[in-house]
C-alpha cells in the first residue's frame, strides 16, 4: 500500500502534461530531493504491477508521465479506490483520539503510520497538533511501553473531551441510520468504534422509557453521552470520586433507563458513582421545570432579566407574550446552568442559519451572556446562545402577524420541537395565509391523517402523499421563500378563509380597567360573568398573567424593621417567623432554606445587601407568601461582592409562575440602589411600606 503522499504525487504526475523537477516537489511537500525520488520508485514499483507506464526522467527537464487513454481510465479507477482509503489530517487525528480511548489493543504510533499511510514526520505533525488540542482540557498523551499510548487525566474531562471531539468531527449525529454508502469517512470511524446495532439498542431503550424527551438534539446528545459512558466503562476506565448526591426514586424512570442500558450491555458490577454519572448526564439534557433548590430561583431571576433586557434592546414587546416566552425560556436556563457548571453543553447544528438570519436578536441574547455565565460561573457556548435565539425568534414572529390565516397546515420537523415552532412562525410571519395547526415530530406524521389540514411542511423528505408536502429548510431565508409562495400558487384550492383573531387575555384586562376606571366595582361575581361571557364566545384567558403583586400578600405582619440576628442561619429564622405564625409555611421549610445555604452556598445573595431566602414548594408551602425584615446589624451570607446583607426577603412560592410579578418587582429593586437604601434605614413599616409600593 502507497503512503498518502505518495498516492497525490502519482495523483499530480496524471494531471501533468509537461516535466516537473524534484526540486519543485520537495519544496511543495517540505520534505528533501532525495525523499521526493525515493517516492518516484515507490510510484513506478507500483505502476509495473499495475502493468502502466512508468514515470520518466527527462534529462535537464524532470520527471514525466505518459499514459494512453486506455492507462489513463484504468489509472483514475484505481485513484478513486486510493482517496476512499485517504483520510485528511482532521480526520486522521479524530480516528487517534477515539483509538487512544477505545481501541482493545495498544495504539503505538508507528503501526498509525502504517494505518494512515503516511511519514513518520506527517504522524509526528499529527500527534503535536493532537497533543495542544487536548491541553485546553488538561488531558495529555503518554507512552507507557507495551501500554501504547494512553490518556493522562481526569475521567471525567477525558469523556467531556471525547464528547466535545465527536460533536465538532460529526455536527449533530443523525441516528436515523441512511444508507451506508452516504457515510463519511468521519462517521466510518465513528461507527468503527460505536457499532449501529448498540446505537439502536440505546435508541430503543429511551424511546421506551424516556419518550417525553420529545427534542431530537437534546435526543441525539444524549445518546452520545450514554455510548460514551458505555465504551469507557467496558473498559474498566472508572470514574474515581464525584460530589455529587445518590439519587431518590423521585425520577424513577431515569434509573430504570440505567438499569435496562446496564442489562442489555452486560455491564456488571458498575460502582455506584458511575450510575450517579450518568443520571446526572441525563437529567442535564431534561429541560423541564427542575426544582432544584439553587437553580430554580436563580433560572427564573435570569429570565426576567434576559426578556426584559432583549425586549428594552430590540424595542421588541415581548411582554405581549411573555407568559409562554418565559415558559419556554425558564426551562432551557435551568437546564442550561446545570450544563454550564458540569462542562456539557448541547451542539446546535442550526447556529449559523440562526446566528445569520436571527443577526440582531442573537447580537442583543450574546451581549446578556456575561450575567449567565457569573451566575453558573463557566462560559456559554454559541450553540446554547442559538438555542435562546429560537425562543425569542419564535415569539418575535408570532408578535409581527396580525392577518388572517387561509391556509390549514402542520409543520413536521426532525431536528427538534423547538426548531419546528421556529419554521412555523416564520411560515405565519412571512406568508400570513398560512395557518400552523400543530408542529409534529417524524414519529407522529400518523397524526396528520386525524387533523383538519391541507398542506404539509417538512424539513426532512417525507414518504406522505394523502397531502401536499414541501420539504424546506427548518430557517426560512430569501433564498427559499419563493419556493414557498409557488407551492401556496399551485396549491391555492385549498386556501380557507378565517376571521382575524384577537388577544383574549389583554381585552379581558383591558375591560376590567375601564370598568374600575368608571368608577365600577370589580367584585367575585362580576369577574365570574365575564369569564363566563369569554368563554361562551371562545376566548380564552390566561389566568396565569393575572399575578398577584407584592403589595398584594406583603402586609403589615409580614414586615420586620430593624431586626437583630447573630447569624445568618438566624437572620432566616427570623425572616420566616411570621410566615410560619400564619401557617403560609410549615416549620420545615425554615429548615430546608438553612440547608440549601449550607449546601450551595450564598447564592440566596441576589444583590448588593440584599437576600431572597427560599426553598422548593414541596417544602412545606401552603400558601403564595412573602416577609421581609432589615437588620440593624448586617449580616455576612459568604458572598464577597454583595455582602453584607441588610435587607432580606422570604419568598414561599406555591409553584413555579404564580409570584413571577413579585420576582420583577425585587428585580427592580436590586436594579434601584437609591431606593434599597432608603428602604434599609426606614424605621417604621408605614414608611416602609409607602417606599416599597410607590
Amino acid at each position: 500500500m502507497m503512503k498518502t503522499r505518495t498516492v497525490e504525487l502519482l495523483q499530480k504526475f496524471r494531471e501533468y502534461h509537461y516535466p516537473v523537477n524534484a526540486e519543485q516537489l520537495a519544496s511543495e511537500y517540505h520534505v528533501s530531493k532525495r525523499t521526493i525520488r525515493q517516492d518516484i520508485l515507490e510510484v513506478n514499483s507500483w505502476l509495473r504491477n499495475q502493468k502502466l507506464s512508468e514515470i520518466k526522467s527527462i534529462r535537464n527537464k524532470g520527471f514525466l508521465l505518459c499514459l494512453t487513454e486506455d492507462e489513463r481510465k484504468k489509472l483514475m479507477a484505481k485513484l478513486a479506490t486510493f482517496h476512499e482509503e485517504i483520510l485528511s489530517r482532521e480526520e486522521r487525528i479524530f480516528a487517534l483520539v477515539l483509538a487512544i480511548a477505545y481501541d482493545t489493543q495498544p495504539v503505538f504510533l508507528n503501526r498509525k503510520e502504517a494505518d494512515f499511510m503516511v511519514s513518520k514526520s506527517t504522524m509526528d505533525e499529527d500527534i503535536r497538533r493532537l497533543r495542544a488540542a487536548l491541553n485546553k482540557y488538561g488531558i495529555e498523551i503518554v507512552s507507557y511501553g507495551k501500554q501504547g499510548l494512553v490518556y493522562k487525566g481526569a475521567e471525567r474531562t477525558i469523556r467531556t473531551m471525547l464528547y466535545d471531539l465527536i460533536n465538532k468531527q460529526l455536527g449533530r449525529i443523525d441516528f436515523s441510520f441512511t444508507d451506508e454508502l452516504k457515510v463519511t469517512p468521519s462517521q466510518k470511524i465513528f461507527y468503527r468504534y460505536f457499532s449501529t446495532e448498540d446505537i439502536k439498542k440505546i435508541e430503543r431503550i429511551y424511546s421506551h422509557i424516556l419518550a417525553r424527551q420529545e427534542d431530537e438534539i437534546y435526543k441525539s446528545q444524549l445518546l452520545l453521552l450514554t455510548l460514551i459512558w458505555i465504551q469507557r466503562v467496558k473498559k474498566h476506565e472508572w470514574i474515581s470520586t464525584l460530589t455529587w448526591k445518590n439519587f431518590d426514586d423521585e425520577q424513577a424512570d431515569f434509573s430504570e433507563f440505567i438499569e435496562q442500558i446496564r442489562r442489555e450491555f452486560q455491564l456488571d458490577e458498575i460502582p455506584q458513582v458511575e450510575r450517579n454519572y450518568l443520571r446526572f448526564m441525563i437529567e442535564t439534557f431534561n429541560s423541564r421545570d427542575i426544582s432544584n433548590t439553587f437553580e430554580w430561583v436563580q433560572a427564573q431571576l435570569l429570565t426576567i432579566q434576559l426578556i426584559q433586557f432583549v425586549e428594552k434592546t430590540t424595542a421588541i414587546p415581548f411582554h405581549l407574550k411573555e407568559e409562554l416566552l418565559f415558559e419556554n425560556l425558564y426551562k432551557h436556563i435551568a437546564a442550561l446552568i446545570v450544563r454550564i457548571q458540569n462542562n456539557v453543553q448541547v451542539i446546535n447544528p442550526l447556529k449559523e442559519n440562526i446566528r445569520t438570519t436571527y443577526e440582531p436578536i442573537y447580537r442583543v441574547v450574546a451581549q446578556f451572556m456575561p450575567v449567565i455565565e457569573e451566575v453558573a460561573s463557566g462560559k456559554v457556548i454559541e450553540d446554547e446562545i442559538a438555542f435562546l435565539v429560537i425562543h425569542f425568534s419564535t415569539i418575535a414572529s408570532a408578535l409581527r402577524q396580525n392577518v388572517i390565516a387561509k391556509y390549514r397546515s402542520v409543520v413536521v420537523c426532525n431536528h427538534g420541537v423547538a426548531t419546528g415552532n421556529l419554521l412555523a412562525e416564520n411560515l405565519k410571519e412571512k406568508f400570513p395565509q398560512i395557518e400552523v395547526l400543530a408542529v409534529l415530530s417524524s414519529k407522529e406524521v400518523p397524526l396528520v391523517d386525524k387533523l383538519d389540514v391541507d398542506l404539509i411542511f417538512s424539513t426532512f423528505n417525507l414518504a406522505y402523499q394523502s397531502k401536499p408536502v414541501l420539504v424546506i429548510d427548518p430557517i426560512l431565508t430569501e433564498n427559499n421563500r419563493p419556493i414557498v409562495a409557488e407551492f401556496l400558487k399551485v396549491h391555492h384550492n385549498f386556501q380557507r378563509i378565517r376571521p382575524e383573531t384577537k388577544e383574549s387575555t389583554s381585552l379581558f384586562t383591558d375591560i376590567l380597567a375601564i370598568v374600575e376606571g368608571s368608577g365600577g366595582k370589580i367584585d367575585r361575581h362580576i369577574y365570574s360573568r365575564l369569564e363566563t361571557l369569554f368563554e361562551k364566545n371562545d376566548l380564552e384567558i390566561n389566568k396565569r398573567e393575572i399575578q398577584p403583586m407584592l403589595k398584594d400578600i406583603l402586609t403589615d405582619s409580614h414586615i420586620l424593621i430593624q431586626e437583630k440576628a447573630e447569624t445568618w442561619q438566624e437572620t432566616i429564622e427570623l425572616v420566616a417567623k411570621p410566615l410560619v405564625k400564619e401557617n403560609i409555611v410549615e416549620p420545615r421549610y425554615v429548615d430546608a432554606m438553612v440547608q440549601a445555604v449550607e449546601e450551595y452556598g450564598a447564592y440566596i445573595v441576589i444583590g448588593k445587601h440584599l437576600a431572597l431566602a427560599h426553598a422548593r414548594p414541596e417544602d412545606g408551602v401552603n400558601q403564595l407568601g412573602v416577609s421581609v425584615t432589615t437588620l440593624k446589624q448586617p449580616i455576612a451570607f459568604g458572598n464577597q461582592d454583595m455582602d453584607p446583607v441588610k435587607i432580606i426577603f422570604c419568598l414561599a412560592a406555591v409553584d413555579s409562575y404564580s409570584h413571577l410579578t413579585i420576582m420583577k418587582e425585587l428585580i427592580e429593586l436590586i436594579n434601584n440602589e437609591e431606593k434599597l437604601t432608603k428602604l434599609i434605614k426606614c424605621q417604621t413599616i408605614e414608611t416602609f411600606k409607602t417606599l416599597l409600593f410607590q
